[in-house]
C-alpha cells in the first residue's frame, strides 16, 4: 500500500483515485467490491470505501447494494440489472471453488465449540423484544455485535460506514442510521463502550452469562 509519513509522523494511506479506479483491470468482471480494492492496493477497507464513494460522489462510479453488499461499477458499463447477475454468478464461482463468498464476515468459532455468541445475543433480541423493531435495524445492531467480536474495539466513524455498506438501502445517511439503532446498544449484551469514541466486545464468556447461558 502506497504510504507516507503525514505531519504528526504517523503512516497515512495515500492511494489515489486513479488507483482505485486501476482496480477494475484487475478484478474478473465489470464491477467491484470495496474488498477487492483493499486487496489488490493493499490499503484498508475503510480507506478502500471512502475512496469509492469518493468516485461515486463525483459520478466516475454508480453503485448499487446486491445481498450484503455494495457493488460499483464505471456508468457507461452493464446497467444494473446485469451487473447484479454478474455479481452472483462470481459469488457462485467462489462457492463452487470452496471459497467464502463474504470473506468480511468470518466466524472464528472452532468445530464442537460452543454456539455461536453473535446468533445467541440474535435469538435473546428476538426473545426479548430488544432493540430495533425492523427486521433490517435488528440485522444492524446484531452486525455491531459480530464486528466488534471479530474486530475487536472500533471508532464509531468504522462502524458507520461498514453499517452503511450492508444497510444503506434503508436509511439516508450513516448518522440516521447510526442514531436509530445506537440507542440499543446499552440493552444488548456484548456491546459495551470503550471510551474515546470507540465500542468493544465484551467477550463471549461475559457476553453468555448476561445472556444467562
Amino acid at each position: 500500500m502506497p504510504r507516507e509519513h503525514g505531519k504528526d509522523g504517523e503512516f497515512v494511506e495515500t492511494v489515489s483515485l486513479e488507483n482505485v479506479l486501476d482496480v477494475f483491470d484487475a478484478v474478473d468482471g465489470p464491477v467491484i467490491l470495496s474488498a477487492d480494492v483493499a486487496d489488490t492496493l493493499g490499503c484498508s477497507r475503510e480507506t478502500a470505501r471512502r475512496k469509492l464513494n469518493d468516485l461515486y460522489d463525483r459520478g466516475d462510479l454508480d453503485r448499487r447494494k446486491v445481498s450484503r453488499r455494495v457493488i460499483y461499477w464505471i456508468p457507461e458499463d452493464p446497467t444494473p440489472d446485469t451487473v447484479g447477475r454478474t455479481q452472483e454468478a462470481r459469488d457462485t464461482r467462489e462457492a463452487d471453488a470452496g471459497e467464502d463468498p463474504t470473506p468480511d464476515r468470518e466466524n472464528p468459532v472452532e468445530d464442537g465449540a460452543e454456539s455461536d455468541p453473535v446468533e445467541d445475543v440474535r435469538a435473546y433480541l428476538e426473545r426479548e423484544n430488544v432493540g430495533p423493531k425492523t427486521a433490517h435495524g435488528r440485522d444492524a445492531v446484531i452486525e455491531v455485535v459480530r464486528l466488534l467480536r471479530d474486530r475487536g474495539p472500533m471508532k464509531t466513524g468504522e462502524l458507520q460506514a461498514e453499517l452503511f455498506d450492508r444497510f444503506g438501502e434503508h436509511y439516508s445517511s450513516e448518522r440516521s442510521l447510526w442514531e436509530s439503532i445506537r440507542r440499543a446498544f446499552e440493552d444488548v449484551p456484548g456491546i459495551e463502550d470503550a471510551g474515546y469514541g470507540k465500542y468493544g466486545y465484551a467477550g463471549d464468556a461475559d457476553t453468555r452469562e448476561a445472556l444467562g447461558k
